[in-house]
This record gives C-alpha cells, sequence and structure tokens, in this order.
C-alpha cells in the first residue's frame, strides 16, 4: 500500500485504505458500481493471473472485473494460492451522504467456496482444522472436518505416535485448506507437506481454547451440552479445541453468511478398514499414478452415479470400507435387490438423472446465497420423490428377501409439499439469476407487488394516451413522448414547431433539429413510474429473501432428503456396475479365508479390449496358506494379480460385487500395500529408503487380519542385501508367534524377481509358490497372464528388453553373456555335484586382500570356498573376477567366445 500512501488520497480511496488494512493478506475486491476494484499492490498482482489490463488513476496501479462474471475471477485468484476479500456496497448509493458505506462481507478462501462452479460436484470441499497434545507420554490427534458447502461436519480423535496415521487420514478426506495453532507450525508443516502442497492458515493458540470452543459450539448449535454429539470436554479435549477453531475461522471468513451446518459426526478409525496413504496411492483407488486425476482409477470404473450427492457418497464409501460383517451383508443384500430389477432399476436411473445437488443447494439457502434457479431446480427435484418412492416399492415388491429396517428408513423419503407449494407459487419458473434484475415473483403471490406492477405495465398505455392529448392540443402531429435513462421523459418538439408550444412547456434539452420539453404532469408521472419500478425490484427482493427464510426452515427435512436420494443412488449404481461388468456377488464373514475364483483387476479389464483379460484363481487363509511368493517375469501379469486380489476385498468390503465368479472374503482389518516409490525422489527420499519405511511400517503396524501386498521388496538395494532383507521379512511374516493371537498370520502377497526366495517354501509350512505362465515359441516368449503353482526358472528379460525396443545389437549382446554365465554356472555345479546349492548369506566369507600373483589367488580362493554354504549368486560373481584377472593376462577360448 506504499503508492497510496504517498498521494493525497480520495475520500474513496481513504475507504479503501482503511478496508485493505483489516486484510492485508487477500485480494481485496473492492465495489464500485457493476465492477470489482483491485488497487496498488492487489492490482499488480491478479492482473495477470486474471488476464485483465492493469491501468493507473491518479498514479494508482488499478485493475476490474464485472460483477455478473466475478466467480469465474475468484477461481483464477484462489488456484493461485490467494485469498479473496469480497468488499461490498452496504448501503444504497441514492441515500448515501458521501462515499457509499462498504464492508467485507466475506473472506475466501479454498476451503470456504460455496458457489457450484467453483466446486466439483462429485468431491467434498473439507476445510480441515489439525490440533494435537502429548496424553499421558502418548501424542494424540484431533482433527475437524467441515465442507461449507453441503454441511458436513467430521471429526475424530486419535492416537499416533509417529503422525503416520493423520497422514493417512489427510490422503482420505482430501482437504482443501488447513487450520492450525501458530505454536505448531513447524510440526504440522512436516505433516502436511507429505500429504500435498495445500494452503495451510496459521492462528493464534487462543482461536483454539478448548473451554471457548465449548461454548461456541454450544452456541452455534443451540444446544446444552456436548452430549448431544456424543462428545466430551476430558475424553475429546484435543479434538473440541479443533472444532473451537474451526467455528472462529468460518466466523472470521463467512461474516454474516456462515451455513447452517449439519450435526457434528464423530466416526472412530477403528470402525473401518484401514487403509494407509500408500494403498489408496498405489492401488490407485481415486487418482491414478500417471497424472493424478481420476481416469483409469478404480472410483472411475464404479461411479456412475447419477446425482452428485450420490457421487459424493460413493467416494466417501470407497475410503472407507466396513469391517462389521452384519453391516457389509446388509449393504449387500440391499445391492442385489437393485441388481434383480433391471426394468425398474433403469427407470429410476432415468429419474434420479433429473435430481439436482439438493445438498449443496439447501446450503446455499441456509447461507442466503441462493439464486431462483436454486429454488426451481430444488422444487424440480422434489417434484421427482413420489416416482422414486413407488419404483423402490415395486423393485422391494418384487423381491421376499428383504426385511432390512436400514432399507425402509431409505425409502421413507420426505416429500415436503409445503416447500413445494411455497416455491411453486412464488418464484417465476425462468425467472433470471440475479434476483436484482426483477422479474422473480409470481403475480397473485403478494397483492402490494401485484398493485404496483399493474401501475408500471399501465405506463405505457399512459404515455400513447398523453402524447395523443399534446398533439391535439398543440396542433403539432410531429410531436413525441419518449424516455432515456440520462434525461428521463421527455416531449420533442423540431425547431420549426417552436412556435406552436404552450407556455406550460419547460425546456429540457436541445437537439440540433429539436428541442425536448417536460411538463408538471410528465414529471410527476415520471416520478411515479421510477419510484414504482424501484419499489418492484426492493419488494421482490425482500419477497424472495423471504422465501428463501421460509425454505431454509426444512434444512434438516432437505439434508434428509439429499442423503436417502445418494444412498439410492450409490446402491442402484453398485448394481449396474456389477450388471455391467460381470462382478458376483461376494460372500463375506468373519473367518481368515480370501478366495477367488476366476478373479479379474477391475481397472485393467476395463482398459483392454472386452473379454482380453485373463482371470486367475488366489486363496488365502493366514495358516496353511499364509503368503504366496509369485515369481515371473515382468509384464506377465504379477502386479496386476497381487493389486487385484487387494481391490476386490475393499469392493466387497464396502458393499460392492466384485469381478470374480465366486469370491470369499474373510473380513480383514488393514490393507498394505508395498508398490514402487518413484514419486518421492521429489521429495529427497532415496527409493531404498522408502521402501524401507513403508515395509517397516507393515510390520509394526499389521495383524493376522490384514491383508499385505508387497511387490519386489528389496529391489532397491544390492542384490545380497535384497534378498537378505526379502527373506528375513517373508520369515517374520509367517511366524504365528509374531502375531496376537498366535493361530494365523497375516495374509500376504509376495511379488518377486529373486528366485532364490522360493526355496522357503521347503522350509516353512504356509508359503506357497506361484508363477505366471509363459510360453516360448521360437526364440520368442508369449505371456499367458496365467498364474500356475510352481516357481518360474528364468526372469526372461532379456526378451522383455526385446519387447521394449532395445535395440538389437544390445540385445545380441546380452543373450551372448547370458549364455556364458549359464554355462558357467552349469560346471559350478557339475563340479560341486551339487542339486541345490543352499542360500546361506548370513555366512558368506570374506574375501582376502589380493595376493601378486593372480594365479595363485585363485587356487586360495579356491581352497576357501565351502561348497555346502555358497550359493550360485556368489559362484558367478567369482567367476566374473577370476575371469576379469585372466583376461589382463591371458587370451582363452573363452575370452574369444565372450568377445565375439
Amino acid at each position: 500500500m506504499k503508492e497510496l500512501q504517498e498521494i493525497n488520497l480520495t475520500p474513496l480511496m481513504k475507504q479503501y485504505h482503511q478496508i485493505k488494512q483489516q486484510y492485508k493478506d487477500c485480494i481485496l475486491m473492492f465495489r464500485l458500481g457493476d465492477f470489482y476494484e483491485m488497487f496498488g499492490e492487489d492490482a499488480i498482482k491478479s492482473a495477470p493471473v486474471l488476464g485483465v489490463v492493469l491501468t493507473k488513476r491518479q498514479g494508482v496501479p488499478m485493475c476490474g472485473v464485472p460483477f455478473h462474471s466475478v466467480n469465474n475471477y475468484i477461481s483464477k485468484l484462489l488456484n493461485c494460492g490467494f485469498k479473496v476479500a469480497i468488499c461490498e456496497q452496504v448501503e444504497d448509493p441514492k441515500l448515501a451522504k458521501g462515499v457509499v458505506k462498504r464492508e467485507v462481507v466475506r473472506v475466501i478462501t479454498p476451503g470456504t467456496i460455496i458457489e457450484e462452479n467453483l466446486l466439483d460436484a462429485k468431491k467434498n470441499n473439507f476445510l480441515t482444522s489439525i490440533n494435537f497434545a502429548f496424553v499421558k507420554n502418548k501424542l494424540c490427534f484431533g482433527i475437524a472436518n467441515v465442507d461449507i458447502s453441503t454441511g458436513d461436519f467430521l471429526v475424530t480423535q486419535f492416537e499416533d505416535q509417529n503422525s503416520s496415521k493423520i497422514i493417512d487420514e489427510l490422503i482420505r478426506i482430501s482437504p482443501s485448506e488447513i487450520v492450525a495453532k501458530e505454536t505448531q507450525k513447524e510440526e504440522i508443516i512436516k505433516i502436511v507437506k507429505q500429504y500435498k502442497e495445500v494452503h495451510i492458515e496459521f492462528l493464534e493458540d487462543w482461536f483454539f481454547d478448548v473451554l471457548t470452543a465449548v461454548e461456541r459450539i454450544k452456541e452455534y448449535y443451540k444446544i446444552y451440552s456436548l452430549e448431544t454429539f456424543g462428545l466430551d470436554m476430558t475424553k475429546h479435549a484435543i479434538l473440541l479445541s479443533s472444532v473451537g477453531g474451526l467455528l472462529e475461522y468460518l466466523n472470521r471468513t463467512q461474516k454474516k453468511l456462515i451455513p447452517k451446518l449439519k450435526g457434528i459426526k464423530f466416526y472412530n478409525l477403528d470402525d473401518y478398514l484401514f487403509m494407509d496413504s500408500s494403498c489408496i496411492r498405489n492401488l490407485e483407488l481415486v487418482e491414478n499414478l500417471y497424472d493424478r486425476t481420476q481416469k483409469n482409477t478404480l472410483l472411475d470404473v464404479i461411479d456412475k452415479t447419477q446425482t452428485a450427492q450420490g457421487a459424493r457418497l460413493l467416494r466417501s464409501w470407497l475410503l472407507k470400507p466396513l469391517k462389521d460383517v452384519k453391516e457389509i451383508n446388509n449393504r449387500l443384500l440391499i445391492v442385489e435387490m437393485f441388481y434383480n430389477d433391471d426394468t425398474n432399476r433403469q427407470k429410476l436411473k432415468d429419474i434420479l438423472r433429473n435430481i439436482a445437488d439438493i445438498e449443496r443447494i439447501t446450503n446455499r439457502i441456509t447461507s442466503k446465497n441462493a439464486t431462483p434457479k436454486d429454488l426451481i431446480t430444488l422444487k424440480e427435484s422434489l417434484e421427482l420423490i413420489p416416482e422414486i418412492k413407488t419404483l423402490l416399492q415395486h423393485i422391494i415388491n418384487s423381491q421376499f428377501v428383504l426385511k432390512l429396517d436400514e432399507l425402509h428408513k431409505m425409502i421413507d423419503i420426505p416429500e415436503l409439499e409445503e416447500v413445494k407449494q411455497l416455491i411453486e407459487n412464488s418464484i417465476v419458473p425462468d425467472a433470471p439469476t440475479d434476483i436484482k434484475k426483477g422479474g422473480v415473483i409470481k403475480k397473485g403471490f403478494n397483492k402490494e407487488l401485484d398493485e404496483i406492477r399493474e401501475l408500471y405495465s399501465s405506463s405505457k398505455e399512459w404515455l400513447l394516451n398523453y402524447q395523443e392529448e399534446q398533439r391535439r392540443k398543440t396542433q403539432i402531429q410531429s410531436l413525441k413522448v419518449g424516455y432515456t435513462s440520462v434525461f428521463g421523459y421527455y416531449i420533442e418538439v423540431t425547431k420549426s414547431n417552436l412556435h406552436l408550444i404552450p407556455k406550460e412547456y419547460i425546456r429540457k434539452q436541445t437537439l440540433k433539429n429539436a428541442e425536448r420539453f417536460t411538463t408538471p404532469e410528465l414529471q410527476d408521472f415520471e416520478n411515479k413510474i421510477l419510484s414504482a419500478e424501484e419499489k418492484i425490484l426492493n419488494l421482490e427482493e425482500y419477497l424472495f429473501n423471504s422465501v428463501v427464510e421460509q425454505v431454509g426452515q426444512y434444512a434438516e427435512q432437505l439434508y434428509e432428503v439429499s442423503y436417502k436420494i445418494a444412498l439410492i443412488d450409490v446402491f442402484s449404481n453398485l448394481a449396474e456396475v456389477a450388471k455391467r461388468n460381470n462382478y458376483k456377488k461376494p460372500i463375506v464373514d468373519d473367518s481368515y479365508i480370501i478366495e477367488l475364483k476366476s478373479c479379474r483387476h477391475p481397472i485393467v479389464e476395463q482398459i483392454l479390449p472386452y473379454g482380453k483379460f485373463i482371470p486367475n484363481d488366489v486363496y488365502l487363509d493366514g495358516d496353511n496358506v499364509k503368503l504366496i511368493i509369485l515369481t515371473g517375469p515382468n509384464m506377465a501379469g504379477k502386479s496386476t494379480y497381487i493389486r487385484q486380489v487387494a481391490l476386490c476385498t475393499i469392493l466387497a468390503q464396502m458393499g460392492s460385487f466384485v469381478p470374480a465368479e465366486y469370491s470369499r472374503i474373510g473380513v480383514v482389518d488393514k490393507i498394505f500395500a508395498r508398490i514402487g516409490a518413484a514419486d518421492y525422489l521429489a521429495k529427497g527420499l532415496s527409493t531404498f529408503m522408502v521402501e524401507m519405511q513403508e515395509t517397516a511400517n507393515i510390520l509394526h503396524n499389521a495383524t493376522d487380519r490384514s491383508l499385505i501386498i508387497l511387490d519386489e521388496v528389496g529391489r532397491g538395494t544390492s542384490t545380497y542385501d535384497g534378498i537378505s532383507i526379502a527373506w528375513a521379512v517373508i520369515e517374520y511374516l509367517v511366524n504365528k508367534q509374531n502375531w496376537p493371537n498366535k493361530t494365523h498370520c497375516p495374509k500376504t502377497l509376495f511379488a518377486t524377481h529373486y528366485f532364490e526366495l522360493t526355496e522357503l517354501e521347503q522350509r516353512y509350512t504356509g508359503i506357497k509358490n506361484f508363477n505366471v505362465a509363459v510360453k516360448e515359441y521360437k526364440d520368442e516368449i508369449v505371456f499367458l497372464y496365467k498364474v500356475i503353482e510352481g516357481c518360474s526358472d528364468k526372469s526372461y528379460g532379456i526378451h522383455v528388453a526385446k519387447l521394449a525396443g532395445i535395440p538389437q545389437q544390445v540385445v545380441n549382446r546380452a543373450n551372448i553373456l547370458l549364455k556364458y554365465l549359464l554355462n558357467a554356472a552349469a560346471n559350478i555345479d557339475k563340479a560341486t555335484k551339487s542339486k541345490s546349492v543352499q542360500l546361506q548369506l548370513i555366512h558368506i566369507t570374506e574375501q582376502k586382500e589380493q595376493e601378486k600373483n593372480f594365479f595363485n589367488e585363485i587356487l586360495v580362493n579356491l581352497k576357501k570356498i565351502d561348497i555346502n554354504k555358497i550359493t550360485p549368486l556368489d559362484a558367478f560373481n567369482l567367476l566374473l573376477q577370476w575371469k576379469k584377472m585372466i583376461e589382463q593376462n591371458t587370451q582363452d577360448r573363452n575370452d574369444e567366445n565372450i568377445n565375439g
């Protein structure tokens, strides 16, 4: 604001300066008539972002945007990390004495958007408050999530010693903005950085005072006790602090426009299937690994919902699958009900397509931001409820297996006749979006408005009669009565007829060939008409706001309608997807078994041509089959296979049918997926470090009811280290003594290129070897994508390299080297007469310092070899080392072969 202080400020700029001082961290959009203007540094920052011209007035940089399209410009500023303060004229300019009174009515931030065109209809827009403290030497987090566009208010509190759960929860909630204590800034930045780049607002600690927070909650919800929401000040102090900080932040940013929020809903993380951030990311549940969009994700495959509220609920279910067997099976029964009635399900789908986003419309109504169009679309949606209920009844009546309370509660949708009738009687169906333009309120709704409109509409007839009367009186047939916005109503007389005008004509404007006049009678008419127009606009705005206020009284019922519509949409959607994609209903129980027959990867099968995906079977029970070691070449389908088991489990526990001919899912409590770490390189973490951190997290947090997906553990380091780590990890996973009840182990799928690990099947019960079949034909390979028992005996790495486009010269050279190494290995085996050289990495002997005579050194090292302990890999490495030494001094046939 330096440039504003260096000049003599006009009264308007003084007003701007005073307001800007209160919102230094925001772009201040200052309303001037039909534009929002920005000045000084705000203008310099905004102009290039908004794509508008930067100008100057009295040396002050400025730019502006039209008020009717301001939302598009606000979106651009928010996307660039700015907060936007909206400063409105709060006084009628006609009544103002001096500068029109203005004040900031709202501060818009990424987490406080309510405008429909700025939001993703299929995703919640959460503002999240984070607070933490130590309780009995244990680190506890309390988080509060509010979506002011839908009214959702979700809270939880949990212990989290290494700050991993809070990151996982941020991934699940996906907030657009975070608020936290200023004194916790350093820690919060470290945590949020592992989530993604998101705006964080740090507030003074008093925002989070727990006693103040409790009073804020009671005052906002008009309640006497926190028990209304199942909360306790002693038990949930950290959480309540977060809620308090959130409410105060909303109060600061939304001013008088805080929307009506739904009741605070506490959720317990332990009630849902746990999936950490790596799992959600690696399984591509809601965004893919390629470009972080929803394309080719599990959500993309299963989301064929017809309503916005249904899409949001489906996303929530996918990210929070259930663990309660009864609840899961209740969902599956309802999906089955829709699945069995194709005709009525299709009819229902066609109706749901026309249901508006009732949840967000309701929120705009309660925050006084609704438009006439919102009310009309709300009414049109409510009018479809009876037909939806009738179709649901038909679907239920056609089946006799369901007697679920949940089902009947879902069908009992409020029809809200009063709301429909109020909107029907009051709002014009094709009313303009902007209430200030008028033409919104129906004729017959308000007697006073009708009378004023009658006066206004009769003005044209009056003017025609008046014009004819003046022509007869003056004998000037060319006399005209007209109107301009600048000069108002006038009587126009050509200059050749000026001698005929009466004395009572009052000169108003001189033109080139005519003069314009007025009369006391015309002035009186003008005052009445202009007054009538202003009265119409003011009365319409008042009446519209009154209707909005009345509809807002039904907010709770409207939220109920929205939720039940969302449920119907999700259930019918899951049935539709199951029918379309040939999914079958799973058996879900509390056993330890995961059994899938002819199972398919739900995402990959949609990308491939129809019928091209090769299905496979899997069986795990944590006892007889604890862990599957899966070998096979790259591109053969190992990663697809292990992922599809996890995805089918998630689908089943969220209440969906699964892509398998038969499936039995014993409910799992956690799913871990350790698959790749390339996206962490930019964060300064090595691939191997991330791999080990994620593996450690699994070993520390998995239980005997968990499902673990491990892909190429140990690949990020040397061969020996990698095999050793992978070997030890498997030993740990299959040892029942490492798990709580000592009777079962986690169910694990372990994909690897380390063929040495397949020997573990002979050492430990519960380990099974499987491989992805490959067919060889004339030095070529064909991937069969079929998982069969046994281990793979080749990696086919050179074949894969050829398929990838490696130059033929390099491929030929690699084949020569491979044959040489295989022959060398065969000779070692023959010399030692060992059918199987056992892997004993912990006893690998250190080599002595090279002796001067390389032949003597070879002899010495040969004597040191323990035939019973050396591995094929060790033998290969020694052979290569000796060969290199010999090449420096001699030329033999092997040299010729290898250099050929």
